[in-house]
């Protein structure tokens, strides 16, 4: 374990020399006594003796009035020899046990104690299970190991979660992949990379069908299924949510557009999702149509199955002026650039192949299935139909768990949503994330930075996104000058001694050293900066701030059928 940064050693305290003489002596006892054991092994001994006493023995042999025999010598050289493994099998255990210790680990019982986190522990959450109606998922949420006392920390099902971990950190190889593979219910799986699909895939499949969604390319999955999002809208309150994904997919929280385009940008995509919806068209149509303004089809559509306000409403914007009207139109055109891309059509429509079979997200989480929805930011990016699909299934969930004894979804849904801002992009999502835990839906969120979050987020939506989650981590790699100060600020302070020494010019005057308690930071904003791979800090609701130690796959039962499951999946590329 090395030393932090910028700390300098404290003088030597006065207490050391006698540290170090009462383990000389307690070494010496054990040789004695283990002289007087072997002493005492041997009869002829015992029969000379007066008193069998330690120093009766040492006494009565020293002088020579009792002889010391060879049974005595041998025992005793055992004796010794075994006492030297026994202290050198402590010396390495010591040494090892240092060598899997970080630079902040002994920091972690000034944040809190082992029995402060009772309730997480895999027993606990067992019976937790049980109370919730969750057990058929597993004993808890997976989380890591707290450095305190080695324990692994599992987390409720009615706990949502919000990790925050630099690049390289291990949240997936570390919290992502426990995650999916340990829960037993349906599981809801978003990344931008093949590295969670291939690690994960095999071992799901083992627990029911398996859906790939790649519309990007990204892992080479081909498209042998698809999903309408038309499905998800029901009425004009559905079209505007879904309308609100593909916009919010498109720009960053809080840019700035011009408030009249943009909100009837808005109010022309609503409508038309809700005229390729009532109409049975797909969704592809809503492009064609944003193409051409002159288009009367979705007014008329609208009309056919008498939704007469909506088809008034998308009529007076086709008839504003051709500036204003184009502006508007060329508001919109942006945000669905998406349903252009032909290689995103075949996975949100049918295109008449036999054997591609058509998602339903409204029975999803009745299922033990996992869905792996692949995407990322950039030129083509289709992360407005994965977080689409993400709003559809969650929103349903929701609905079926009011329907459900106690208002919760039995066993529960896990959604794991790595690279939440990259392909996430659901505005709503911060208001409905605290009440998700309270219906069986266990959201982890996981994000590269604060930043990160809130350039998806916004502000406000981030700030929800953290104070709202039952679970609230932060790892390593992180470097905010806004956030770290304030993870400081929530690991608190601690009683810390601290040594002075001095020593007197005069003649006898020696070396004095003086101690006195401070209150300081647990850990500096350079400290949780600098956090080292494999640790984080853990905030959770109702315990003190906790140290975790993160486990990778390979260290889980289950690791041979992860790389089994990466190997296969990857030969596939050959």
């Amino acid at each position: 374990m090395s030393q932090r940064p910028g700390r300098r050693s404290q003088p030597g305290s006065s207490e050391t020399p006698w540290l170090i003489a009462g383990a000389a002596l307690a070494l010496a006892m054990a040789v004695a006594l283990i002289w007087w054991g072997a002493g005492l092994s041997d009869s002829s001994i015992r029969e000379a003796l007066a008193q069998p006493d330690p120093a009766t023995l040492l006494i009565e042999q020293f002088s020579g009035r009792v002889e010391v025999t060879t049974q005595q010598l041998a025992l005793f050289v055992g004796g010794v020899l075994l006492l030297g493994v026994l202290v050198v099998m402590i010396a390495v255990a010591g040494v090892r046990s240092r060598r899997g210790r970080s630079r902040v680990d002994s920091l972690a019982r000034s944040m809190a104690r082992a029995k402060d986190f009772n309730d997480l522990t895999e027993d606990a959450q067992q019976q937790e299970a049980e109370k919730l109606r969750a057990q058929a998922a597993g004993p808890g949420v997976p989380l890591a190991r707290l450095v305190n006392d080695q324990r692994h920390l599992r987390a409720s099902w009615e706990w949502v979660q919000t990790w925050i971990m630099g690049p390289r950190a291990g949240k997936t190889s570390c919290v992502c992949v426990p995650q999916v593979i340990e829960t037993d219910g349906p599981v809801l799986a978003t990344s931008n990379k093949r590295d969670l699909v291939d690690l994960t895939r095999g071992p799901r499949s083992e627990k029911g069908v398996v859906w790939v969604q790649d519309p990007q390319g990204l892992v080479g999955e081909e498209p042998n299924w698809w999903w309408n999002p038309l499905t998800f809208v029901e009425d004009m309150e559905t079209a505007e949510k879904l309308a609100d994904v593909f916009i919010s997919s498109a720009t960053s929280a809080g840019a700035k557009q011009d408030a009249y385009f943009e909100s009837d940008g808005k109010r022309l995509l609503s409508h038309m999702f809700l005229a390729a919806a009532v109409g049975g068209r797909p969704v592809t149509d809503v492009f064609a149509w944003s193409m051409d303004p002159d288009d009367s089809t979705p007014v008329d559509v609208l009309h056919t199955h008498g939704a007469m306000q909506q088809a008034e409403a998308l009529a007076q914007i086709q008839q504003l002026t051709p500036k204003q009207r184009d502006g508007v139109y060329g508001t919109m055109r942006p945000w669905i650039s998406v349903l252009g891309n032909e290689n995103v059509m075949p996975w949100i429509r049918d295109t008449g192949e036999v054997g591609r079979p058509e998602f339903d997200h409204r029975a999803f989480a009745h299922t033990t299935d996992t869905i792996y929805l692949i995407s990322r930011e950039g030129g083509g990016s289709a992360r407005a139909i994965t977080a689409a699909l993400v709003m559809a299934i969650l929103t349903q969930a929701e609905r079926d768990a009011g329907r459900q004894p106690g208002g919760r979804l039995s066993p529960p849904l896990m959604a794991v949503l790595d690279e939440a801002a990259n392909v996430v992009r659901w505005r709503d999502l911060p208001d409905v994330y605290s009440h998700y835990g309270s219906r069986g839906i266990v959201v982890s969120s996981f994000f590269q930075s604060f930043v990160q979050g809130v350039e998806a987020f916004g502000k406000e939506g981030m700030r929800k996104l953290w104070s709202s989650a039952n679970i609230r981590v932060a790892g390593s790699g992180l470097s905010e000058d806004e956030f770290l100060p304030f993870l400081s600020q929530l690991v608190g302070d601690h009683d810390v001694t601290k040594r002075s020494a001095s020593s007197g010019s005069g003649r006898g005057s020696g070396r004095q050293v003086s101690t006195s308690v401070q209150r300081e930071r647990i850990l500096d904003v350079s400290d949780i900066g600098a956090l080292p791979r494999g640790r984080a800090l853990m905030f959770s609701s109702g315990q003190p701030t906790g140290l975790l130690a993160l486990e990778h796959f390979s260290d889980k039962p289950y690791a041979e059928d992860v790389t089994a499951s990466q190997e296969f999946y990857e030969s596939r590329l050959v």
